[in-house]
Formats: C-alpha cells, structure tokens, sequence
C-alpha cells in the first residue's frame, strides 16, 4: 500500500501556456521504466481475477485512509462522518474533470487508471492549489488510483479548452515524480513475474489445475482482504496449508492466512 499526500501548494498557473494536442498523451518517461512498460504491455494475463473491479478498487484503497464508509448512492459517499463525491474520470478531458470538481461538493473521490503520462500528474499538482489536501492511493490488486481531494478551498479557475493537454507547462516536484516512478516500477515487476508464472504453468498440462486453484485462492485472499473478512480463529491445520508460485509464500486454504505477505499486483 502506497499513499501520497500533497498539502495545499500555490502553483503558479497560466492557461495561456497550456500545449494542447488531437490525441491523449502518451507514457512519460519521468514516470514509467521504457523498459518494464514495454513488457508490461506484451504480458497478457488470459484470466480475469475479480468482478467488479471498480467497487473492490475503491474500498480497498478508502479503507487505508477512512475508519468507516456509508454510501448514500452511486456518487455520493459519508466517509467518517464527511460527504465526499465519486468521480470516475476515465476517458475524460481535463476540461470535463474540472466541471465537475467546480459543484456544489466540497470533497471529492477521483477514480483514475493510472498515473503513466506527464500532464496527469501536472494536473493533480494543480489541485493542490485549491484543495486543503490532495491524497494519492495506490491500489495493490491493480494499477489504478484513488485521489482524495479534501476541503475545497476556491473553485478552480482553470480556463481549460476541450482538448487533450499535452503540457501545462509547470514543474512538478522531483521527489514526486521519483515516488510515482518507483511505485509504477513496482506494479509493472510484479505483473509481469506473475505473467511469466503462469505462462510456464500452463506449458504443462498437470499444472493447469494447479494453476486455476491458485487463481482462485488469490481471488477470495483479496476480496477477503479488503473487506477485513479473515478468519483469526483458524487453526491452519497443515493438510490445508500449500505454497503458491504466484503469491510466493505458504497459505492457508480455510482463512487465507499468508505466512509471508507478498501483494502480485
């Protein structure tokens, strides 16, 4: 679990000097390793691991920041007694994001895909300026992130044209640009060794079944962890114990206990 958290910052900001493009920007070499990106994108995983994503997405990263979570309807959340809007800005312009931040909402749940291309950060180091504070999460299971704006200072007056920015001409922080990096780096190793696993089991046939019970345990450990579903009273009897390839340590079949924590994802 990463979090990153950016308090109120002034960044100096001038539209007129935002280039725009026809098409989305592409991977940042500040943010991405060329090399693993590369293999990460050749890697495909034949399986699909959970069912609604996005649901498991957003608990799992609310539940490292918020005590308790109340949902109200599908956009508006009570988390620890405060209101927040959900905002899912895949496959949205930055124009239409900065709409929708400008509402009646004071606090705010952005969904993104990930945080790969240089204008994306650009953007979230600009709501810094009109946010209290803005809170980066990382999902362990996928490479998308959870941003937490808190407490809307001013409404952002951003004059932004309904394009594809390609740069907002600011700086961000090289430490910033570090911690994203790494993290992204991470995420890439661990699903391109989990790609590779399972490649090599299924060249054989007897390890196919092996491989489809493993998917299987990785898919009920992680649902039960993020909804804090283990069972602390099982005993672990040795019969129900085995070793995962792709977890990389022993587990538990009944409580999903992990005698060596190591997140794929």
């Amino acid at each position: 679990m990463s979090i990153l958290c950016l308090d109120n910052n002034s960044v100096m900001i001038n539209s007129e000097n935002f280039i725009y493009s026809k098409i989305n920007s592409r991977p940042s070499k500040s943010l991405i390793d060329p090399e693993l990106y590369t293999k990460y994108k050749e890697s495909k995983l034949n399986f699909n691991l959970f069912e609604n994503i996005k649901d498991l997405i957003f608990k799992e990263c609310i539940g490292y920041v918020f005590l308790s979570s109340c949902k109200i309807n599908d956009y508006i959340y009570t988390l620890d007694g405060i209101t927040y809007k959900f905002i899912d800005s895949n496959n949205h312009k930055f124009k239409d994001l900065t709409d929708k931040l400008n509402d009646k909402y004071y606090n705010y749940i952005i969904l993104i895909n990930d945080i790969y291309s240089y204008p994306k950060i650009q953007y979230i180091y600009i709501m810094s300026s009109f946010f209290k504070r803005i809170t980066i999460i990382w999902s362990q299971i996928t490479n998308c992130n959870i941003i937490i704006c808190t407490e809307r200072l001013s409404n952002l007056d951003i004059k932004i044209d309904n394009l594809f920015v390609k740069d907002f001409n600011i700086k961000v922080d090289d430490t910033i640009i570090k911690y994203i990096k790494q993290n992204n780096s991470i995420f890439h190793e661990n699903f391109i060794r989990m790609n590779e696993s399972i490649n090599d089991s299924c060249n054989n046939i007897s390890q196919i079944s092996i491989i489809n019970k493993e998917l299987d345990i990785i898919n009920k450990y992680y649902k039960n962890y993020i909804n804090k579903n283990n069972n602390k009273t099982c005993s672990c009897n040795p019969n129900s114990i085995f070793y995962s390839n792709l977890l990389t340590c022993y587990v538990c079949e009944n409580c999903l206990t992990l005698t060596s924590l190591f997140f794929v994802f």
